[in-house]
């Protein structure tokens, strides 16, 4: 033992110590053992730390992008969205497109491009700031695990970033879909609500010019500076409730919500020609006013009006012109009326069709109505093919048939020679039995069910013959003039046929002259009747 400690066994020493030489060499394992778990308890924090990092740069990146994308903030870029055009053209019209309908694919696409990469950039920065960081620093066997550690954190955190990137898009991708749907299907019940409610009230549009039926008006836009003109102004495409003209101005798409209340002037979609103010909005009375040439139409018609609008013919009603060419052309013939001259034919051109006479009647109580008036010009009755050109008469439900006093036989017989001589001019010379027959068989061809129509007979220039013997006795009364008809005036055929083919008929003795500025009572209680068969709660006797 002594050997082993000393002396001649020092050589079975395999690891001599020399004092003051440090520790030995298995020493540096004990440390390394003791440091690992250290080291591990430091770095896993560490990269744990490093990985929400990535993740948490890659979501602000992508959300700072979106930002941008969208116009919002320091860095704004939105992808440019084409302006609206001026005019309607194809399917576009002058009106912003509603934000579901297009700029928000247009963003999803720009932010595809230029948020959705953020997490890729992201990763080549940290990339770059790794490497320089560890790579070829000193100590090596210090700083490139570090490094690797480091890279393979960032990796790891720009991978979680790109899952709820991507998450994040799918999400937004859905709800613009779900909102884009709901838009749509709200246009859609809008758009069947608002017909509905024109169903309802009895709505019916058309055009005063064209005379063809016009499921929806065009409208200008109510700014006075604009004038742009919208087609097709309902809920859709380019706004559910409101749309915005491309001159910045809001518009209302309902009939609920004011497009028809008057605010904005529609146009019909077929001619462009202006319509009625209100139109779309209220139903429409349609009264075609026929007859041979020189009966009197125009006249009457002038009379009915100026009754209507100047005098107790409402019957408690309010009326005023619906558009300003009725309100143009009824004051040129109201002139002559009051002057007691003799109003100018209805003549109609070769292209123009014939416009009405419209009217906006407001009764004491109920919804307002709109009047549209049509002078038909006599010279047409008997030419069928002209005749079918009066499309209007395809809507009407009431037709005033006037007949003159002076064209009946048995009255131009009963008058002096003297009185024949002044009263050649103005008298009918087409039969009645004639002009009737035309003018049913073209009803009827337009497809009219005229069992279902009312028909008003008025007997004109009663004012001129009112004291032919002929006439004597024959009272005010519908059905004292029906008797005196198919009696005395030898008009029993005609009569018939009335009564076979109009499920109601009326027939009114007028005068169109005015007696001290006064309208004649026989043409007030005419309009009073067509407006309490139409529906509006006037006050009417007749």
């Amino acid at each position: 033992m002594s050997g082993y400690y000393g002396g001649s066994q020092s050589r079975y020493r395999r690891n001599p110590v020399p004092s003051g030489d440090g520790a030995a060499v298995g020493c540096g394992c004990l440390v390394a053992m003791c440091l690992s778990p250290l080291l591990l308890w430091l770095l896993i924090p560490a990269a744990s730390v490093m990985v929400v990092y990535a993740t948490g740069h890659c979501l602000y990146e992508y959300l700072k992008r979106l930002a941008s994308v969208m116009g919002v903030g320091r860095w704004a870029a939105a992808a440019p969205v084409p302006p609206p055009p001026d005019r309607p053209a194809g399917r576009n019209e002058p009106a912003y497109v509603h934000y579901l309908f297009g700029p928000a694919l247009v963003d999803l696409r720009h932010a595809a491009r230029v948020a959705l990469p953020a997490p890729w950039q992201v990763g080549r920065r940290y990339d770059h700031l790794i490497r320089r960081t560890f790579q070829g620093r000193d100590p090596a066997g210090l700083m490139v695990p570090l490094g690797i550690v480091s890279w393979l954190s960032m990796a790891v955190g720009i991978g979680s970033g790109f899952l709820v990137v991507t998450m994040l898009c799918l999400i937004q991708l859905t709800i613009v879909g779900l909102m884009a749907f709901a838009v749509i299907a709200a246009g859609l019940v809008l758009r069947a609500a608002d017909s509905g409610m024109r169903v309802v009230k009895g709505v019916r549009t058309s055009c005063p010019s064209c005379h063809q039926h016009v499921h929806y008006p065009s409208y200008d836009c109510s700014a006075s500076s604009c004038g742009r003109r919208h087609r097709d102004i309902r809920p859709g495409r380019f706004g559910v409730v409101k749309r915005r003209c491309a001159c910045g101005t809001l518009l209302p798409t309902l009939l609920i919500m004011g497009s028809g209340d008057g605010r904005m002037r529609a146009f019909c979609p077929h001619c462009g020609e202006p319509m009625s103010a209100g139109a779309g909005a209220v139903p429409e009375i349609v009264i075609p006013v026929l007859g041979a040439a020189t009966t009197g139409k125009t006249r009457l018609m002038t009379a009915l009006v100026m009754g209507l609008v100047e005098g107790p013919g409402g019957h408690g009603a309010t009326t005023r012109f619906a558009d300003e060419q009725s309100a143009n052309a009824y004051r040129g013939l109201a002139d002559k009326l009051r002057a007691g001259v003799h109003t100018w034919k209805t003549i109609k051109a070769k292209d123009a069709p014939l416009r009405a006479y419209s009217l906006r009647v407001a009764p004491p109580s109920g919804s307002p109505r709109l009047l549209h008036i049509f002078d038909a010009p006599g010279e047409l009755v008997g030419r069928s093919e002209l005749l079918r050109e009066l499309r209007y008469i395809k809507v009407a439900r009431t037709f005033l048939f006037t007949l003159d006093l002076l064209s009946v036989d048995a009255v131009w017989a009963s008058l002096p020679p003297e009185e024949q001589a002044r009263q050649e001019q103005l008298r009918s010379d087409v039969p009645t039995d004639f002009v009737f027959g035309q003018l049913v068989q073209n009803i009827e061809g337009l497809g009219v069910a005229t069992t279902r129509a009312r028909l008003i007979v008025a007997l004109t220039k009663d004012d001129l013959v009112c004291h032919s013997p002929v006439l004597a006795g024959v009272g005010h009364g519908s059905e004292d003039i029906r008797r005196w008809l198919e009696g005395p005036a030898g008009l029993d055929g005609v009569v018939r046929t009335m009564r076979r083919h109009f499920g109601e008929i009326r027939f009114f003795r007028t005068s169109s002259w005015l007696h001290d500025g006064l309208i004649d009572h026989s043409v007030l209680d005419l309009s009073g009747w067509i407006l309490a068969k139409e529906g509006l709660r006037v006050h009417n006797s007749a």
